[in-house]
């Protein structure tokens, strides 16, 4: 919305101040009366007193139009908004019917915030030019700004009556699709923008950059590239070929986009974060750390950059990396299911088992699965404290169905050691059609075995578990773990 206001304020002064001078211009040329020459006197010498120093003319003052013009442009040269508005008051009554002007005011009313004085100073053009398209986009930003649906609507529609195309108002309601992810109409919107002005630069960018979404990738290339034809260094366009490149597969390439990006905007967040991403890609995995970190670094309260980290560190196998940066990405994202569950994982491997239970039990409140139970449980019995881990079990076997197998499963852990138990629930588990939950389900029975000091018939199970083909379950990984013991 900024960018909106200085390029739409930025338009109306140079508007309104070139007629300005255009009216007032005539007040200020120098008279043209002919004149003749003085004739010279070449036989006389001048007297002395003649030759006195002359004193230098005082130039004539501005007429109070000029005067003012010439102020108000100084103001806006400096950014001066309310400078700028206050200097209003003191506009000359020969400027104060002038409609460039009134305009001008409105839209620095507009930059200011002042949205409601902004208004009335587009009414009060209306009231004259009942077709000011300026005034009328004025209105339709105003109350777009102060949510007003109704007032937007109304000017938006009058705007488009007479204009169909006007570039302004078709880019606020593109902008409007795009936040309710309605982008195919967003970029209907663009479209009909680059019909009223076909090098409006964000009508552009806002069609290429629906036409990515979309799915249009071939559009989407074309249109960046006319930006970049006339705007080589776009860093916004540059980071959008650069993820056209990326969706390509051709990582290379896309790094050499983003890179330009950088140079041309080295603090935006998400160009470091796509720069990491395709240096990943190439398997330059501290490379995609620095860059990630340089991410975190320009905002360390956002979390995906941490998510980033912590996500390369553990593929690298870092533990201790990987879990400073999942407890960041808590931090900073407490609704972050996922790094609770990774934080617990690595936090048992580590063998902090009050801090897995404190994570388990978080990630238990986002996904009440018996899986985090038995994992809470494993950790209290480590802690050799059993009643601590029987009060868990008993309360989440009151949350099962009895004739399930995770019901049998649980109790198993619950209950003291029963063979008839064992059998009945190793039944259940060979039963399962599922191979997710089938795997799951071997790993604790794996996990129990281990806690009972049976450790071939724990590998066995364990085994069983890493055999598996493509798992997709958290509990693959301790497996791992538990046979490298």
């Amino acid at each position: 919305m900024i960018k909106m206001k200085s390029k739409f304020l930025l338009i109306l002064a140079a508007g309104a101040l070139f007629a300005a001078v255009s009216v007032t211009g005539c007040a200020t040329a120098p008279k043209t009366e002919k004149t003749e020459e003085p004739k010279q006197e070449v036989s006389k010498a001048e007297p002395k007193k003649e030759t006195k120093k002359e004193t230098k003319k005082k130039e004539p003052e501005d007429p109070p139009n000029v005067k003012f013009v010439k102020q108000l442009q100084a103001l806006l040269e400096k950014g001066d908004t309310k400078g700028a508005i206050a200097h209003f008051d003191s506009i000359p009554s020969s400027l104060k019917d002038d409609l460039e002007l009134k305009n001008l005011l409105a839209a620095l009313y507009y930059s200011d915030g002042q949205y409601d004085n902004a208004i009335a100073v587009a009414n009060e053009i209306l009231a004259v030019d009942a077709n000011n398209m300026d005034a009328l986009e004025l209105i339709s930003m105003c109350a777009k700004a102060k949510g007003d649906k109704k007032g937007y609507k109304e000017a938006s529609d009058k705007i488009l009556a007479t204009d169909p195309y006007n570039p302004a108002v078709n880019i606020q309601k593109a902008e409007e699709y795009a936040v309710n992810k309605k982008y195919k109409m967003a970029r209907d919107s663009y479209k009909k923008a680059l019909k009223g002005d076909p090098n409006n630069t964000d009508a552009l960018f806002g069609y290429a950059q629906m036409s990515y979404y979309t799915d249009d990738i071939k559009t989407a290339s074309e249109t960046f590239q006319t930006i970049l034809d006339k705007d080589p260094e776009n860093a916004a366009a540059l980071a959008y070929m650069g993820k056209l490149a990326y969706e390509d597969e051709n990582y290379l390439r896309a790094t050499k986009f983003v890179q330009e990006a950088i140079k041309q905007d080295p603090v935006n967040y998400d160009y470091w974060m796509d720069y990491g991403t395709y240096l990943r890609y190439q398997g330059k995995f501290e490379d995609a750390a620095k860059a990630w970190k340089k991410a975190a670094e320009l905002d360390p309260t956002y979390f995906l950059a941490y998510a980033y980290l912590a996500g390369n560190y553990d593929d690298l196998g870092k533990w201790d990396e990987a879990l400073e940066n999942y407890h960041k990405v808590i931090e900073t994202n407490p609704k972050y299911f996922y790094a609770y569950e990774s934080t617990a994982i690595l936090e048992y491997r580590a063998k902090n088992w009050e801090n897995a239970i404190k994570y388990f039990s978080k990630t238990y409140e986002f996904s009440p699965s018996y899986a985090y139970t038995l994992m809470i449980a494993a950790c209290w019995f480590k802690l050799n404290k059993p009643q601590e881990a029987k009060k868990v079990l008993t309360a989440q076997l009151k949350k099962l169905d009895a004739n399930s197998t995770e019901y049998a499963l649980v109790r198993f852990y619950n209950d003291n050691y029963n063979k008839n138990a064992e059998s009945n629930v190793i039944q259940k588990i060979t039963k399962e059609t599922n191979s997710n939950n089938r795997g799951k389900m071997l790993f604790y029975m794996g996990l129990y075995y281990e806690l009972n000091k049976a450790e071939e018939l724990a590998n066995e199970y364990y085994t069983k578990v890493t055999d598996m083909k493509a798992p997709m379950f958290f509990e693959y990984r301790i497996a791992e773990w538990g046979l490298q013991k």
